[in-house]
């Protein structure tokens, strides 16, 4: 009988990959702020959201795709500093 912890003798051995590239704390600080200024904003400063800017839209529209706006280009700085170190990661293994 074979010891437990032997691995099949068939069994693919399992190649640890590189680790997931994670978002940097600037990422999260970024888009964190942001988030709890325009919650404070939104709970202590609602007249000042309410000002219309043009038409229909007020300064708490425009203060919303701001956020949006700085999330999606963060997101896509992680995204390409990801892509960036895979790509030299998989270079330094050739």
């Amino acid at each position: 009988m074979a010891h437990p912890q032997q691995a099949h003798p068939h069994t693919p051995r399992y190649r640890q990959g590189p680790r997931p590239h994670r978002p940097s704390r600037s990422f999260a600080l970024v888009n964190g702020l942001t988030f709890v200024v325009h919650l404070l904003l939104a709970c202590a400063a609602e007249d000042l959201l309410v000002t219309r800017v043009a038409g229909q839209i007020n300064l708490g529209v425009v203060a919303l795709l701001a956020q949006g706006s700085l999330l999606l280009w963060t997101a896509a700085r992680y995204d390409r500093a990801a892509h960036e170190e895979a790509a030299y990661e998989s270079a330094e293994e050739h």
